[in-house]
């Protein structure tokens, strides 16, 4: 989650959550990129200001890479209609996103989307990398999913939604947009299956305390060595709400 406080704009009232799918054309081509370049201003502004380095580590510190890298994970999440957004009443411009999956294992999912990861550009963007940092992509942030899925139960999994995204343009920090989608999320979860909960990683203390703020409660942290020799470690926080 970046930076969403309330220093800089007042809170309106409760934004208006609309999913968007390419097939049912309430999203188009320009508009998807768009949320790339808006992905990227929030993650830059996540980074500069509150420390956050995760994208920084994925993207092996080459924000050459940024377009290339989000352009992959918004499409992926259009592929699954797991796109979720606030657009701006006035302007009608796509302010704050979400990406999230429903029940299930993100393992499974993912196996089952592996050819479609191809033809979002997810090679493109891993082809991209210095070697050491497309190793590490492939091998241990892959571990690190994997030894994140263990903080769940089969029976949990079967009831949670996970963000693998989540960000809101930095001049409109403070409206309270990305708590809007989360709920909106929460909401479907609860109505959709019994026990139905949301569940997501954040790379910061200050995220993490935003979304206790939320009624989510930390299960665990995960630590990986970031591969630079600098000594960093990529921190994965893994909360749930039910």
């Amino acid at each position: 989650m970046t930076n969403d406080n309330n220093t800089a704009k007042p809170l309106q009232q409760k934004a208006a959550v609309e999913r968007f799918s390419l097939s049912e054309g309430s999203i188009t081509e320009e508009e998807i990129e768009k949320m790339v370049k808006l992905s990227i201003r929030a993650f830059e502004s996540a980074r500069d200001k509150d420390g956050d380095l995760s994208q920084d580590a994925i993207l092996g510190h080459d924000w050459s890479l940024a377009p290339v890298y989000f352009r992959y994970i918004i499409r992926l999440g259009l592929l699954a209609d797991a796109v979720y957004g606030v657009r701006d009443i006035q302007t009608n411009e796509i302010v704050a996103l979400g990406i999230w999956f429903g029940p299930g294992s993100l393992h499974s999912k993912f196996k089952k989307l592996r050819e479609s990861q191809r033809a979002v550009g997810l090679y493109d963007f891993l082809d991209g990398l210095q070697p050491q940092f497309k190793e590490w992509y492939e091998h241990d942030l892959l571990e690190l999913i994997r030894q994140r899925e263990e903080f769940f139960t089969e029976e949990e999994r079967s009831r949670r939604w996970w963000c693998i995204h989540l960000c809101t343009e930095p001049q409109y920090h403070g409206r309270g947009l990305a708590r809007s989608i989360i709920d909106n999320i929460h909401e479907q979860a609860r109505n959709s299956i019994e026990g139905g909960f949301v569940a997501l990683a954040a790379g910061v203390e200050v995220n993490v305390r935003k979304y206790q703020s939320l009624g989510f409660q930390e299960r665990g942290l995960l630590r990986a060595p970031v591969p630079d020799n600098s000594g960093k470690e990529f921190l994965c926080y893994v909360l749930s709400r039910e």
